[in-house]
């Protein structure tokens, strides 16, 4: 697993690589384990560091799981946002899709979360801070297309981002519990539908 991303002249403070420390251990641990059969003094253990010591930084178990699944999904998204770049918005849906799909064996805990192999964090998936950076990004790539007279002008960015996002989460979590991309139909058509729901009026 690569370190957790540090932008160029980033100064950190001892504290913040000890959270750095603890958020890879408990993406490795949780993405191999789970929740349940990890605990946080192993992660603790791993870190060099006392049990307590680890609460200074996050106030239980689940706050740290959250922060790890939080983390491994702004990194899978910050790896996906690159392979996407330039591509049209007409066909932006499907290429996350497929950028997604193919780091996924690179993010474990994602993938353990996509699976539907942690329910328990599944209703706070939608509030990850991740998640919202990253519809914000999209929101600024539709109304790029509306200036540019790739997207219709009549419909809200704001609201159109946070349906794609529902949409590719959904395709997501679809094709992690089967097992691949859907079939090439599936592929065609999710590429007319988002085309057509985008295309200005001729």
């Amino acid at each position: 697993m690569s370190e957790l991303t540090v932008e160029p002249g980033d100064v950190l403070s001892k504290g913040e690589r000890t959270r750095r420390r603890l958020l890879e251990l408990a993406i490795a641990r949780f993405g191999d384990r789970g929740f349940r059969a990890t605990s946080v003094s192993e992660i603790a253990r791993a870190a060099g560091l006392s049990q307590a010591a680890v609460y200074a930084y996050f106030a239980n178990k689940e706050e740290l799981f959250v922060a790890a699944i939080d983390e491994d999904a702004n990194t899978l998204i910050g790896e996906s946002r690159a392979e996407v770049d330039g591509i049209p918005i007409d066909r932006l849906l499907p290429a996350y899709l497929v950028a997604f799909f193919a780091r996924l064996d690179r993010h474990p805990l994602a993938r353990r979360v996509l699976a539907g192999q942690e329910p328990e964090v599944i209703g706070r998936l939608l509030e990850l801070p991740a998640l919202q950076r990253w519809t914000a990004l999209l929101e600024a790539d539709l109304r790029l297309g509306q200036v540019e007279g790739t997207v219709r002008h009549d419909v809200d960015a704001h609201k159109l981002a946070a349906g794609v996002e529902a949409l590719i989460l959904s395709l997501l979590f679809a094709t992690v519990q089967l097992g691949g991309l859907s079939n090439a139909r599936h592929q065609t058509g999710v590429v007319e539908a988002f085309d057509a729901l985008l295309r200005p009026p001729t």
